[in-house]
C-alpha cells in the first residue's frame, strides 16, 4: 500500500463527502428553519439506523481487515462468512428494534408511540448497511482503496435525491411530519443502493456468495466484540446526546404554566425537539474538526495492521500532532464563522436571516463554544485508538470509550436538565478531554513516546506534508505527459 499517495485521494474523497453531507444538513435546516422541533426529529431518526447498526456490526468489518491484511485468513473466506452474518444476524437485530420499538417502549410510557411506517425503514436498514461495511471493508483489505472511496461518496450522494423524491410524493409539509417519514425511508432508500453498489464492485476481487468458515467466525467474533464495542460505543458517545436532551431537558415551567393536559404535552414536546435541533446544528459545526482523523481512519488502521511496531511508531505521533494542529485552527475559525455562514444561507433562502438570529443562534453559537475544545482534543484520542486497535490493544480503546459514555451521561443528567443543548455540550466536552488524557499516558506507557511528540508540531511534520503533495503533483504531471 503507497500510503502517501493514498492519504491524499482519501482525504479528497473525504472532504467531497463532507460538503455533501453537510449540503444536505443546511437543506434540512433550511426546509425546517421555522419548525426546529421538525429538524429535531428528523436528526433522532437519521440517527437511529446507525446507532442499530453500529450494535449490530459484530466488529466484522474491523476483524475482516485486520485479519486479511495480516494474512491469517483470505478475502475469500472473510467475505462470504461476514456475508452470512449480514444476513442472518442483521435480519435478527431489524427485527428485535422492531418489536422493541413499536411494543416494548410503549409498555414503559404511555406517551411514546411511533408510526411503524416510520419505524419499519431504519429497522430494515440494519442488513443492508452490515453487506455494505463488510463488502467495502473488503475492498479495503485488498487495497482497492479507489473503489472504497467511491462507495463512501455514493453513500453521501445518494441520500438527498432519495429524500427530496419522498418528501415530495408525501405532499411536501414541513408541519405534516413529511420531513422525518422522507429521512426514514431516504436513508432506507440510499443504502440499498450502495449495498448493490459495494457488491458489484468487490466482485472484482471476490465471489459474491454466501459461506461459513468457523474458524474465521470464532476469530472475528473473538476479535470483533472488542472492535465491535469500541466502535458502538465511540458512535454512541457522539449521539446519544440527541436522544439524552430529548428524553432529559426540561423546559422552563413559566413558558407551559398556562396549558393543561395535551396542550401542554404537546408545547413541552415542541420545545424539547427544539433543543435537540440546536445542539444537532452545534454538534454538525465542531465535528467538522474531526474530518481529518476521519478521513484517514480505516486507511490508517489498515496500514498500521499491516506494519512493524517501530513503523507505526514513526507514524502515528506526527499523524496525532498534525490532526490536532489542523483541529484547533479549525475550531477557532467555526466559531467565528457560523453565524455570518448560517446568517447568509438563510438570508438568500428565505429574505430574512431574522429566523437564524432570533431563533438559532442565541443557543446553537453557545452550545458551539463550549463543545470545540472538547472535539479538538479529542481529535488525538481518535488517531491514537485507531493505531492501538490495530495493534490488538482493543481493551484500551473499550477503556477509552467507557470513560466518555460515563462521564458525559454522569454530566448529562447535571447539566441537560436545566441548560438544555449547552449543558450537553459541556458534558461532551469534559468527557472528551478526560479520554484524550487516558489515551496519551496508555499509548505513551504502551510505545515509550512522550507526550509532546503526539502533542507538538514539528518543522519535519511539514516536510512529511509537503513531500506527499509533491510526490502526488509528480504523479499527476507524469500521468499528463
Amino acid at each position: 500500500m503507497n500510503f502517501r499517495r493514498w492519504v491524499v485521494f482519501t482525504f479528497l474523497i473525504h472532504v467531497l463527502v463532507v460538503a455533501i453531507d453537510k449540503g444536505g444538513g443546511i437543506i434540512l435546516y433550511l426546509l425546517c428553519a421555522n419548525q426546529p422541533d421538525q429538524h429535531g426529529g428528523a436528526g433522532i431518526i437519521a440517527s437511529l439506523p446507525f446507532i442499530i447498526g453500529a450494535v449490530a456490526n459484530l466488529g466484522f468489518a474491523t476483524a475482516l481487515v485486520y485479519f486479511v491484511r495480516r494474512g491469517q485468513f483470505s478475502a475469500q473466506t472473510c467475505f462470504q462468512t461476514a456475508m452470512s452474518v449480514a444476513a442472518v444476524w442483521g435480519s435478527f437485530v431489524a427485527g428485535l428494534a422492531a418489536v422493541v420499538t413499536l411494543y416494548a417502549l410503549p409498555w414503559l410510557r404511555d406517551d411514546w408511540l411511533f408510526d411503524p411506517w416510520l419505524v419499519a425503514p431504519f429497522c430494515l436498514v440494519v442488513p443492508l448497511l452490515l453487506v455494505s461495511s463488510y463488502a467495502n471493508s473488503t475492498q479495503l483489505a485488498t487495497d482497492r482503496v479507489k473503489d472504497y472511496g467511491l462507495v463512501h461518496l455514493v453513500t453521501s450522494l445518494a441520500f438527498l435525491p432519495a429524500f427530496f423524491v419522498l418528501f415530495f410524493w408525501l405532499g411536501g409539509d414541513v408541519s405534516a411530519g413529511h420531513v422525518p417519514m422522507a429521512v426514514a425511508w431516504g436513508r432506507l432508500i440510499s443504502t440499498a443502493i450502495v449495498a448493490l453498489l459495494a457488491l458489484w464492485l468487490v466482485r472484482k476481487v471476490v465471489k459474491v456468495r454466501l459461506g461459513l468458515d468457523r474458524e474465521f467466525l470464532r476469530e472475528g467474533i473473538l476479535y470483533g466484540w472488542k472492535a465491535n464495542l469500541t466502535s458502538t460505543l465511540t458512535y454512541l458517545n457522539h449521539r446519544i446526546d440527541l436522544l439524552v436532551v430529548g428524553a432529559l431537558f426540561v423546559p422552563a415551567a413559566a413558558l407551559t404554566a398556562t396549558l393543561v393536559g395535551a396542550a401542554k404535552l404537546e408545547a413541552t414536546a415542541k420545545l424539547v425537539l427544539e433543543q435537540v435541533a440546536f445542539y444537532s446544528m452545534a454538534v454538525t459545526w465542531a465535528e467538522l474538526v474531526w474530518h481529518f482523523p476521519e478521513a484517514m481512519r480505516d486507511l490508517f488502521f489498515s496500514k498500521v495492521a499491516g506494519s512493524s511496531h517501530e513503523q507505526a511508531r514513526r507514524l502515528t505521533p506526527v499523524l496525532s500532532r498534525l490532526g490536532l494542529l489542523l483541529s484547533v485552527v479549525g475550531a477557532v475559525g467555526i466559531v467565528f464563522v457560523i453565524d455570518p455562514v448560517m446568517g447568509t444561507i438563510t438570508y438568500l433562502a428565505k429574505g430574512s436571516s431574522d429566523v437564524w438570529y432570533a431563533d438559532w443562534s442565541p443557543a446553537v453559537t453557545t452550545a458551539l463554544w463550549v463543545l470545540v475544545p472538547g472535539t479538538a482534543a479529542y481529535t488525538v484520542s481518535k488517531v491514537l485508538q485507531a493505531d492501538l486497535a490495530a495493534r490488538n490493544h482493543l481493551q484500551t480503546c473499550v477503556n477509552a470509550q467507557v470513560i466518555v459514555l460515563v462521564t458525559m451521561l454522569g454530566l448529562d443528567f447535571v447539566f441537560v436538565p436545566e441548560y438544555g443543548a449547552v449543558g450537553a455540550a459541556a458534558a461532551s466536552t469534559i468527557a472528551y478531554v478526560l479520554s484524550t488524557f487516558y489515551s496519551l499516558w496508555v499509548y505513551g506507557r504502551q510505545t515509550g513516546v512522550r507526550l509532546d511528540e503526539c502533542l507538538v508540531v514539528r518543522g519535519a511534520d511539514f516536510r512529511y506534508v509537503a513531500e506527499i503533495v509533491s510526490a502526488v503533483l509528480g504523479k499527476l504531471r507524469r500521468k499528463r505527459s
